[in-house]
């Protein structure tokens, strides 16, 4: 357990300071997603979705659809700005989306 922890640490660190390819990710596609929230999204978003830090819209309160949410992390929306030059791959987009679907309340 602490390996895994330890791993993980180590590769949002390297992720962080570059582009995120799918191959550096690891787990399920929803465990990819919760890796990729973690890299892209926690500093505004916060880990539960609901920071709203930098005027980040509270995750939890969201009723966009899959679709609408990978739209938004693909082209940005008012102070979001844009993840498609940042994440790659369209499965990338799709276990992000899925795994912000899971912290709607």
């Amino acid at each position: 357990m602490v390996l895994r922890r330890l791993f993980f640490l180590i590769a949002l660190f390297c992720l962080s300071c570059s582009e995120t390819p799918d191959e550096l990710l690891t787990g399920t596609p929803l465990e990819k997603g919760e890796q990729l929230y973690q890299i892209n999204c926690v500093r505004c978003h916060g880990s539960d979705g609901n920071k709203g830090a930098s005027g980040a819209k509270q995750l939890k309160n969201s009723k966009l659809s899959k679709r609408q949410i990978i739209d938004i992390i693909k082209d940005g929306k008012g102070v979001m700005p844009s993840f498609k030059n940042t994440i790659k791959g369209d499965s990338s987009f799709i276990w992000l989306a899925e795994y912000v679907e899971t912290l709607k309340k």
